[in-house]
């Protein structure tokens, strides 16, 4: 396996809050996340990432163990995405999606082409020179998400690619578009863990997911189309016998 995740479990003050959670995923996996609110699928995201320290159990990648990773050598093959992340200095939108580069030491030509494979993938040419702050919040949303996205492009067969709500802001050409991309680069080996809550009613794959109880547990995992029920979704989110969101499932 190459991302492998033993009894993590996550703790706020004494109290669990996540857990405990074991995945075993192969590389050029597409996992969705999926719970109510405070569920932990943030909490989760971040302890992939190593932005967070779990409280119990480890997280492996392709053998070793993600926190003895330096952190630079973390960040060439984890890229997070969190759910916001608001910025007050004027950045570029070039220099901002550079940032993505900076783990890695690629020549400037390198750097160069990856830049504007990444950028034309998210739709982003002619805002180059735009201050990120003024910016919609859309236009923001694709720009973080060029930033992830060139810290794995040429790598991707030995990365993980961490997304948290990756579509929020995103109008529905744009959203389509990013499911599309992130289709195509699990199909060549990068591995993807997002949450999101419209993975029921707008489901991007056929992969896996992973279902979170509202206290933190895993209710259940695997191939969505096997594993979604509507009892599941009812427990997961705690809705009423008579809810009409059960109705609406695309699985």
């Amino acid at each position: 396996m190459s991302l492998r995740l033993d009894d993590i479990v996550a703790k706020h003050r004494g109290v669990r809050v996540l857990g405990p959670i074991c995945i075993d995923l192969e590389q050029g996996t597409w996992l969705s996340i999926v719970g109510a609110n405070g569920a932990g699928k943030s909490t989760l995201l971040r302890i992939l990432a190593g932005a967070e320290a779990a409280s119990d159990g480890t997280c492996h990648f392709q053998g070793q163990t993600v926190s003895e990773l330096r952190n630079a050598e973390r960040a060439k093959r984890f890229a997070y995405l969190a759910q916001a992340a608001p910025t007050q200095f004027p950045f570029t939108v070039r220099e901002y999606v550079l940032l993505g580069a900076l783990p890695h030491e690629w020549s400037s030509e390198t750097r160069r082409n990856a830049f504007f494979d990444v950028t034309k993938s998210m739709s982003l040419e002619g805002l180059f020179d735009r201050s990120v702050v003024q910016l919609s919040g859309g236009e923001f949303q694709r720009v973080r998400l060029a930033r992830a996205l060139l810290q794995i492009w040429l790598n991707r067969e030995a990365s993980v690619l961490i997304l948290d709500e990756p579509l929020t802001s995103l109008d529905w050409k744009h959203q389509e578009q990013l499911l599309e991309l992130l289709g195509q680069l699990v199909s060549e080996g990068l591995t993807v863990v997002d949450a999101t809550h419209q993975f029921l009613l707008m489901p991007s794959h056929d992969d896996q997911v992973l279902v979170l109880s509202p206290r933190g547990e895993a209710l259940a995992m695997g191939k969505p189309s096997l594993t979604i029920t509507s009892e599941l979704v009812q427990n997961a989110f705690e809705l009423d016998e008579d809810s009409t969101f059960r109705a609406r499932l695309r699985f």
